[in-house]
């Protein structure tokens, strides 16, 4: 900075000359004179600087290392603490009924009606298991679900029509028949099931989600001048060995309606097991 003051004062002083472009020689050396001068700090400064960068740089490196540490002490400390919710909550019903002579009672009650070398859990930790969300019986594929399209157009569509949806992306259980398009359940309990019809411009017609032959729930589908989509959804309480699927109103639709099948799916899945 000193030197950069020596020249504009220098650079002021000569005012005409510097602006017409002729700086005396003597003023040349002047200036060159304390550039020589100031270069051994000017070099001192560029290897400061350097050296700052590289301590720079490594103490980024040492802060990733330690996020990546912290990170790593994070995802021990879950797995140790994440215990599953079934073991814990049966530990716990274990520990009360223990505690409750009553509770104890019923479970050796319980215990006089089942077969021989069968064990049977408290009723308490049955109702536990029974009423949520996951299963009990839930393993890999075993749990009941479901997903479907139909792999062509189809058209000429005929009063009560059952429709095939011949594309299983999903059928974990096995329930679903793609050869006739019915959902036959295997476990006894409540159940999702949603179905989407696709139709070309110009037509509409009506559909329904039916078990049993009664109707759980209708779709309309139709626009003039789009391909048209229509969805609905049902929750429905299903029994083992009830039939249901996806079929066409028995009048509601145009004469030359055509379905999109690429665009029209039949899905469903198991919400919660029931008595």
């Amino acid at each position: 900075m000193a030197v950069l003051r020596i020249f504009l004062v220098t650079l002021a002083v000569c005012g005409l000359d510097a602006v017409q472009g002729e700086i005396p020689n003597e003023i040349q050396q002047f200036v060159l004179s304390l550039l020589q001068e100031h270069d051994e700090e000017v070099m001192e400064l560029k290897q400061e600087i350097q050296s700052l960068r590289q301590e720079v740089s490594s103490l980024q490196s040492s802060y990733l290392k330690v996020l990546h540490k912290l990170d790593d002490i994070r995802q021990k400390e879950n797995k140790e603490v994440s215990v599953p919710m079934e073991t814990e909550i049966y530990g716990k019903i274990q520990e009360l009924g223990i505690k409750n002579p009553s509770s104890q009672n019923a479970t050796q009650s319980n215990a006089q009606h089942n077969s021989a070398g069968s064990k049977q859990l408290p009723e308490n930790v049955q109702h536990v298991r029974k009423g949520r969300i996951v299963p009990h019986n839930m393993n890999g594929n075993y749990q009941t679900a479901f997903s479907t399209y139909i792999s062509k157009f189809i058209s000429n569509l005929q009063h009560n029509q059952q429709l095939v949806f011949d594309i299983a992306i999903l059928n974990n259980g096995n329930a679903y028949d793609e050869t006739s398009g019915v959902f036959t359940p295997t476990t006894k309990g409540v159940y999702v099931l949603f179905a989407t019809i696709t139709t070309s411009p110009g037509k509409s017609l009506e559909a329904e989600i039916v078990k049993n032959g009664n109707v759980l729930c209708r779709i309309y589908s139709g626009d003039n001048t789009l391909y048209s989509p229509g969805s609905n959804m049902a929750v429905a309480a299903l029994d083992i060995g009830d039939r249901v699927l996806v079929r066409i109103h028995d009048h509601y639709h145009d004469d030359g309606v055509t379905i999109d099948g690429a665009f029209s799916t039949f899905s469903g899945f198991l919400l919660y097991e029931t008595d």
